[in-house]
């Protein structure tokens, strides 16, 4: 996915957004809920922006303590997630490394 995506900018946006905003603006039930929003929040709370790259380029997770809630939601989430991040315009594709010679 890393050529497909900027997940680097995705992270900075994620945690420079306070997560009141970042909850109104992804939070819609469809499919993204608030346990999505709160397992999101885990993940990129975990660790580096390498970090939250490789969970999201892999579609893993921390080593965290998932709830009853969020356990459900594991073979979906990134999919689900990547789906409301691309619909509200915060992922973009990568430019990659590739330049037009």
């Amino acid at each position: 996915m890393s050529t497909q995506f900027d997940v680097p900018s995705l992270y900075e946006f994620l945690t420079q957004t306070p997560e009141g905003g970042l909850k109104k603006m992804l939070v819609d039930g469809k499919p993204l809920t608030d346990v999505h929003f709160n397992l999101l929040i885990k993940v990129v709370k975990f660790g580096s922006q390498d970090d939250f790259t490789k969970f999201c380029e892999t579609k893993n997770f921390p080593p965290v303590r998932l709830t009853p809630k969020e356990l459900p939601l594991k073979e979906k989430f990134w999919d689900d997630c990547l789906k409301v991040f691309q619909s509200r315009g915060i992922l973009q594709p990568s430019s990659g490394n590739k330049t037009a010679a």
